[in-house]
């Protein structure tokens, strides 16, 4: 459920904040700059995406922890009861977090035309942090620190666990390490992916953000940024050899799907050809 939900996110992000990013820098249409609003509305909305899928995996990561654990009560926790009610929490901790961009981002003049970005002092050095901190480390660290506690229940169990009952659970404890596999080569893309454009983010206070050199090495750093939210699936195939079973049964499914479909097609199409037949020898005989 938390993979599912993450997709869903990775495709809003795709289709809002990305779209809109190359409407503008490829384009030049920048519709931020035709209202506040636009402005407001653009952003807002759209680190709330980008924000809450890095979150959907350390919550990924949370429940394989809590399922491999060799404490019945912390067992319990991996339900998908739970696992609905912190995907709607996840997301409403990051409205409420990022609220202060719906409030502080703004339009500003820049030559003979607008920009819509933060608004200057106080705020746009706790944004950078801000930005740096909660968005680009702290999801990291969240993921790696779960996916090593998962391991080490993992091989807790492995060694708890008698000769004649390890076969049971051999299954259960190898899905766990692939999943694992999957989860942590997904922190590590993500966080190599959204460091770049944290840290030229954070370098801006100190240097001059209006320089030609700055702009190209900030829309260089963007695309890694935005190519995270779209190589999940490449990344889990990769990595883990029970989700490339699963998929080759998928494709294999629709193939079936499909043959039936055609099979079906073919029976009514032929039963439609051979209804005249049939009703000239009834004539015939007649």
């Amino acid at each position: 459920m938390y993979l599912i939900a993450a997709s869903i996110d990775n495709i809003l992000v795709i289709y809002s904040s990305l779209l809109t990013r190359l409407l503008a820098s490829g384009f030049y249409y920048d519709i931020t700059i035709l209202s506040d609003f636009l402005c407001k509305f653009r952003y807002y909305p759209g680190y709330i995406f980008l924000a809450v899928s890095p979150y959907f995996y350390a919550l990924a990561c949370f429940d394989r922890y809590c399922s491999s654990s060799t404490s019945s009560t912390r067992r319990l926790w991996s339900n998908k009861k739970l696992a609905k009610r912190l995907i709607i929490g996840a997301i409403v901790l990051a409205t409420v977090l990022y609220v202060h961009m719906a409030i502080f981002f703004e339009r500003k003049p820049n030559g003979s035309s607008f920009t819509c970005y933060t608004r200057p002092g106080v705020y746009n050095t706790f944004y950078r942090i801000f930005y740096l901190i909660v968005y680009c480390f702290l999801p990291s660290f969240c993921m790696a620190l779960l996916c090593i506690l998962t391991l080490k229940n993992i091989r807790r169990q492995a060694r708890q666990i008698g000769v004649a009952l390890a076969t049971g659970s051999e299954g259960h404890r190898r899905l766990d390490r692939h999943m694992i596999r999957m989860l942590f080569s997904q922190i590590l893309t993500q966080f190599f992916c959204i460091l770049p454009f944290a840290t030229i983010s954070l370098l801006s206070l100190c240097m001059n953000s209006t320089t030609i050199i700055f702009s190209f090495f900030n829309q260089i750093t963007i695309l890694p940024l935005f190519v995270s939210y779209a190589i999940s699936f490449y990344v889990f195939t990769l990595s883990s050899r029970i989700y490339r079973k699963e998929l080759l049964k998928f494709i294999w499914f629709l193939e079936r799907v499909n043959d039936e479909r055609e099979f079906s097609l073919r029976t009514v199409t032929t039963g439609m050809k051979l209804r005249p037949n049939v009703k000239a020898a009834v004539n015939e005989d007649v």
